[in-house]
């Protein structure tokens, strides 16, 4: 399976797993649903919902083979295996207020300034010694009443190809951008997965 055809395949069916996961998540600090998790939770619970029910598997916290670092989903499927970083594009909190600080671990380009972004860890995938470029996923938040009508999961996509072509010496290409809706908790209501496709 082609590396893009991996991508959009893994976007749609996280996407399908998301409103059952949500039915059922319940957080000990913040209101139910599966919006409030943390990332490496959420990509846990994801990861547990769809192995099995795919046509690819999907391991987590691979070793890069030029460091000690891990990346957060190796996908394989026949031939084909990429590297995939994940990300929370959540940037409101539990109680709908902006969270200022959201933006910036999404699209900072300044690795000394956090532990790691959606855009640092493109460089980071894109560096790395994999036998494939592969690729980065986005789980995004909203609320259904979103009043910041550039605060969408098809400009975020956008967004961040432009960022990368704007920093890099390098582009990504969005493979996907497959929506939930109906999640249970007043603010994180619906959202999409978004995958993007490391290229030349």
């Amino acid at each position: 399976m082609k590396t893009s055809i991996l991508l959009k395949s893994l976007a749609d069916d996280l996407a399908e797993a998301i409103p059952e996961i949500d039915s059922e998540a319940e957080h000990s600090r913040w209101q139910p649903g599966l919006g409030p998790f943390e990332e490496e939770r959420q990509v846990e619970m994801l990861r547990n919902a769809v192995e099995n029910n795919t046509n690819y598997s999907i391991e987590t916290e691979r070793t890069y083979p030029n460091g000690d670092q891990r990346v957060d989903l190796f996908i394989k499927s026949g031939v084909t295996e990429i590297p995939v970083e994940a990300k929370l594009l959540r940037f409101r909190y539990d109680n709908g207020n902006i969270d200022p600080n959201s933006f910036a671990k999404a699209f900072s380009p300044f690795p000394e300034q956090t532990t790691s972004t959606l855009l640092t860890d493109a460089q980071k995938v894109r560096d790395a010694d994999f036998e494939e470029y592969g690729g980065l996923l986005g789980l995004y938040y909203e609320p259904t009443d979103e009043p910041y009508e550039r605060m969408s999961a098809k400009s975020i996509g956008e967004k961040f190809c432009l960022d990368v072509e704007y920093w890099y010496d390098f582009e990504v290409e969005t493979r996907n951008v497959a929506h939930f809706d109906g999640l249970r908790h007043p603010v994180h209501q619906q959202g999409a997965v978004i995958t993007w496709e490391i290229i030349e």
